[in-house]
């Protein structure tokens, strides 16, 4: 047998095994991109609904001051109405619990104009503002009851076009409103 054979023979396999390697080594690092790449989309995703999450929670934190301080402003107005539509006048007392509750109102207000989509500024003022001039109203003796009863149903209107953009804002059921509901 002569020698080339061997020697042939020899560097067939040392380039075989070679080539094995190089092709072991490339479908590793294949292999290694492709899980990089995969670990890299789902830490965005993740990342992504983590964000969308803290939006959500920080939107219906909001949401839930600003309706909160309104309800708690209407429990305090209507016994107050009713008062005045009997022609009696209000207390200081309930004059200074409707000042607090105007005071917890405004102070909503932060959290809201922060987290709450831009389209919610014009809903907030027509809920807000009415009830802000009604505690103002109610404080003057006597206070005009036409200015009072307008501001009253004008703030109620306001309040549930609000409430149902926010409760469609956060996924949930919300009653239709007609675009004239008063």
């Amino acid at each position: 047998m002569p020698l080339w054979v061997p020697v042939v023979v020899a560097l067939v396999g040392f380039v075989g095994v070679l080539g094995a390697q190089l092709i072991s080594a490339w479908r590793d690092d294949r292999r290694w991109r492709r899980e990089q790449e995969r670990e890299e989309t789902r830490w965005s995703r993740d990342r992504a609904r983590e964000i969308e999450n803290r939006e959500y929670d920080g939107r219906r934190e909001a949401y839930t001051q600003v309706i909160a301080a309104i309800e708690g402003f209407d429990w305090l107005v209507y016994p107050a109405l009713t008062a005045l539509r009997r022609g009696d006048e209000l207390a200081d007392e309930q004059i200074a619990e409707l000042r607090r509750a105007r005071e917890e109102m405004r102070q909503s207000l932060g959290p809201v104009n922060l987290h709450a989509p831009q389209r919610f500024n014009e809903l907030l003022r027509n809920a807000m503002l009415p009830r802000s001039r009604l505690a103002m109203t109610l404080a003057n003796v006597p206070p005009d009851m036409a200015l009072v009863e307008e501001l009253w149903r004008s703030g109620k209107t306001g309040y549930r076009r609000m409430r149902a953009e926010m409760r469609v804002d956060l996924g949930l059921d919300a009653e239709p409103l007609p675009e004239d509901d008063d």
